[in-house]
């Protein structure tokens, strides 16, 4: 069903009339469209300018309704001033009825010829021949009812036409709202970029390796709209995930499978308290895993031994065991904590394997 004010009213109110005047087929109009152009209902081209011109003239006429001989609009003639005879009156079947345009305020007209037999539908009102009389009840019925129904059609488009504007302006808002939020990923994605470059580098240094990441890791990190310490704890899992699993490797590339976001939150909400509270019982495992990658790095065996040579400033085996035994507990904390550090000093340094079982078995279990 297509609605009254998807319509000009004077194309509406022609389909309308049939169904108010069965049986009446010559009907014309004269309008001004919403492109403002003149239009009418028979025309196989554009007016002329000279009948533009009539044409205005005819539409500044102040009236509601006319009887004629004619349904030419643009035909020459006389209004009649004397009184007219009853075959005069006869030949007047010709009705215009006028309509404000809800373009430029003038009429828009609608011509309508009748038959000697003219029924109104719904009124159960029928006609043998239209005296005077009679044309007057017709006419003021006709431009009542068409009247109504051509102040749908305006009201209707105007109403259609407030509901476009606001589909228009939400679709606008939702664009732009989008082009922000691209905008925003943009920006956001190349601050976690940074983050990573700068973090990244401290761990390349740390264990002399090269790690590439991939575009997917940042895009998977941006979209979780992480803090920066939880951006920082990922890429440290991932870091270390990674290096564990390509120790031979120079050069280890990081994909968005090593991103592990489950863990994040329990590791950022443990990283307060490790680096308080734990501080030095954490940069003494880094410290015996740097020794441990310095004596792979050379080709050595790396044990216990070895990894306290290597130490900065060089310790006895004993003073290790002897560390790891007063900070036991805040060691296994830290291992069962953080599963993906410290590998070398895991497996390298016996009380510490032993711990690290430990926690291996519990978890089976």
């Amino acid at each position: 069903m297509r609605f009254a004010g998807t319509y000009h009213p004077i194309p509406f109110l022609l389909e309308r009339l049939s169904h108010y005047l069965p049986g009446v087929t010559t009907t014309s109009a004269l309008w001004l469209d919403y492109n403002k152009q003149l239009r009418t209902s028979h025309e196989s081209a554009p007016l002329s300018d000279y009948l533009k011109v009539k044409a205005q003239e005819l539409r500044k006429a102040q009236k509601r309704i006319e009887w004629s001989r004619t349904e030419d609009l643009f035909e020459n003639h006389k209004p009649e001033t004397s009184q007219l005879s009853f075959e005069d009156e006869d030949a007047m079947n010709v009705l215009r009825l006028y309509f404000q345009s809800p373009i430029d305020g003038l009429n828009d007209i609608i011509t309508i010829r009748f038959t000697n037999n003219v029924f109104l539908k719904n009124l159960n009102i029928q006609f043998k021949g239209i005296s005077t009389q009679e044309k007057h009840i017709l006419s003021s019925m006709l431009i009542s009812i068409l009247s109504a129904e051509h102040q749908k059609a305006v009201e209707e488009r105007d109403f259609l036409m407030r509901v476009e504007q606001i589909n228009k302006k939400q679709t606008h808002k939702i664009k732009q709202l989008t082009e922000d939020l691209k905008s925003t990923e943009q920006l956001y994605s190349s601050a976690i970029s940074n983050i990573l470059n700068d973090f990244k580098q401290k761990l390349e240094i740390k264990l002399n390796k090269e790690f590439i990441f991939s575009n997917k890791v940042i895009y998977k990190l941006a979209k979780e709209r992480l803090s920066i310490q939880a951006i920082e704890a990922a890429i440290e899992n991932a870091i270390y995930l990674a290096y564990n699993l390509n120790l031979s490797e120079q050069q280890i590339r990081i994909t968005a499978d090593h991103i592990q976001l489950d863990k994040v939150k329990a590791v950022v909400n443990h990283s307060n308290t490790i680096r308080k509270s734990d501080t030095k019982t954490n940069n003494l495992l880094d410290r015996y895993e740097t020794a441990a990658i310095h004596v792979l790095e050379k080709g050595l065996s790396v044990n216990g031994k070895t990894i306290a040579a290597h130490l900065d400033p060089p310790v006895t085996p004993p003073a290790i065991t002897d560390a790891v035994k007063k900070n036991k507990t805040k060691i296994s904390y830290l291992l069962q904590q953080y599963p993906e550090k410290w590998p070398n000093t895991r497996k390298s340094i016996k009380p510490i394997a032993n711990l690290d079982e430990t926690i291996v078995k519990s978890r089976v279990v």
